[in-house]
């Protein structure tokens, strides 16, 4: 070997140290670039409270389940935007959606983090019979669909570009199809788990999957809560936090969850990897809201406004800047909230996601600022479009099993999303000046471009029978 080219590979080989120290350095920085959180008790403005009539004078109690988008109910508990309403108040875990939706209609909760799908469900009898309200978006987007390694070695088989980092989104879900096809051949079911029927992870992975001309199976009408009827993939219920250990354990060969749970399998387990995010599926989708029910808005309606006004300041604090993102994942990984490694939360709520790990530890991270949106392009609004699209998706599936005129889907709309009570705190806020105008939309619904789906299918809210008309899988 001559004297240069040795020289040469040394200098690669010492870039390549360097680079895999950097590399390292970076991840060990990451890590420690966040301050482990201490818990506040900010003490309720009692002469707010008196002020503005408070009809509730005790502690209120409000339920999260183990997931990033919970985000607004804790900043405006941790960080004083309740107390500064005069309210004290207490964030709840709670173990699974179930137990959100009967907590708050027994009363045991003032208020919940909840899927958009849970008033809507409640309205029309899925699973139980309820008023419930959501007088507060807490989110848009936000959820992210994961599959097996398993899963991913046959979806590049068929397309080797999935074989290298950046490949192009929105990934088809069409080759699962015979994917699924070749499980039954081995004797086998591929399962794919979400975490409520009448949910939005259940929708969004649904919508995924008949984009691709696959079938996740119909419900046969309201009390049928295992919908697999005619199912090329079985689709099963388990929470959120129980995802990752799910996947572990061979349980399920996917999943729809929000977050930290998708980067947690992607990052830490490495058993599975995020394979689309919601956003590809349904651009501006709902997600979670928050819920309370019909009876305490209208016997409480002071401290209903004083709790809206306190969301909205928080939610407005969440898409401010990078920082406020930064210090929300250190608040979430408190052991009392979420419990997760900051470094995990922080990965999708500031702004990238990781879709996999090479095998030499290179990252395949991407910028995704769409992701989490909590107040930008009218996040904290409680559209009743996004109540008529969760209805639209209920009957094309088999939830509600005949058809409906469009005014129904109005009705139900008006009675369980409520932009008036949403309008009444925003209307103070921006008096005090702590809000712009150009922050509310003009309409209490939105229209979705064909761009917005993956499937390139138009949403009108004002047309709900023909737009589920539009779908080629669904419930006759």
């Amino acid at each position: 070997m001559t004297l240069p080219l040795a020289c040469a590979l040394a200098r690669v080989r010492s870039l390549a140290l360097s680079l895999t120290a950097i590399a390292a350095a970076v991840t060990t920085a990451a890590a420690a670039d966040f301050t482990p959180y201490q818990r506040t008790s900010p003490t309720p403005n009692l002469r707010k409270a008196i002020d503005n009539k408070l009809e509730v004078k005790r502690p209120l109690k409000f339920g999260m389940i183990k997931l990033t988008d919970c985000a607004a109910i804790v900043v405006a508990k941790e960080l004083g935007y309740f107390a500064e309403e005069g309210i004290a108040a207490e964030v709840i875990v709670q173990p699974n959606w179930q137990a959100v939706r009967d907590n708050l209609v027994n009363g045991a909760l003032d208020g919940s983090h909840m899927l958009y799908g849970h008033p809507v469900g409640a309205a029309i009898g899925v699973g139980v019979q309820a008023d419930i309200v959501v007088p507060y978006n807490l989110a848009i987007n936000g959820m992210g669909i994961s599959v097996s390694n398993d899963i991913w070695k046959r979806l590049a088989a068929k397309d080797p570009a999935l074989a290298k980092p950046g490949y192009p989104m929105p990934l088809s879900a069409a080759p699962i199809k015979d994917i699924a096809t070749a499980y039954r051949a081995e004797g086998k079911t591929l399962t794919m788990f979400m975490t409520y029927p009448a949910g939005s992870h259940n929708f969004n992975l649904r919508y995924w999957l008949a984009s691709g001309g696959v079938n996740p199976g119909f419900y046969d009408g309201q009390q049928d809560a295992k919908g697999v009827t005619s199912a090329d993939v079985v689709l099963q219920v388990n929470p959120p936090p129980q995802m990752v250990s799910a996947m572990n354990q061979g349980n399920c060969q996917g999943f729809c969850v929000g977050e930290p749970w998708n980067m947690k399998l992607t990052i830490s387990e490495k058993t599975g990897r995020l394979a689309i995010p919601s956003h590809y599926v349904f651009d501006g989708s709902p997600d979670k809201v928050f819920g309370m029910t019909k009876k305490f808005t209208e016997d409480n309606p002071n401290t209903t406004k004083a709790i809206v006004r306190a969301l909205i300041r928080a939610g407005r604090w969440l898409d401010e800047s990078t920082a406020n993102r930064h210090k929300l994942a250190e608040i979430l990984a408190h052991k009392d909230y979420i419990g997760a490694a900051p470094e995990i939360i922080a990965e999708s709520i500031t702004g990238t996601l990781v879709y996999g790990v090479s095998a030499d530890g290179t990252l395949d991270r991407r910028p995704e600022p769409d992701f989490n949106i909590f107040y930008k392009k009218y996040a904290s609004f409680p559209l009743t479009s996004h109540a008529v699209w969760c209805l639209t998706q209920m009957r094309r599936w088999g939830m509600i099993s005949e058809d409906k005129p469009d005014s129904w889907y109005q009705e139900i709309a008006a009675k369980t999303f409520r932009p008036d009570l949403y309008r009444s705190a925003f209307a103070s806020l921006l008096a005090e000046g702590l809000v712009k105008a150009d922050e509310l939309p003009e309409k209490d619904a939105l229209s979705y471009p064909a761009s917005a789906f993956i499937d390139h299918i138009a949403f009108d809210p004002a047309k709900p029978n023909d737009y589920v008309k539009q779908f080629t899988l669904r419930k006759p």
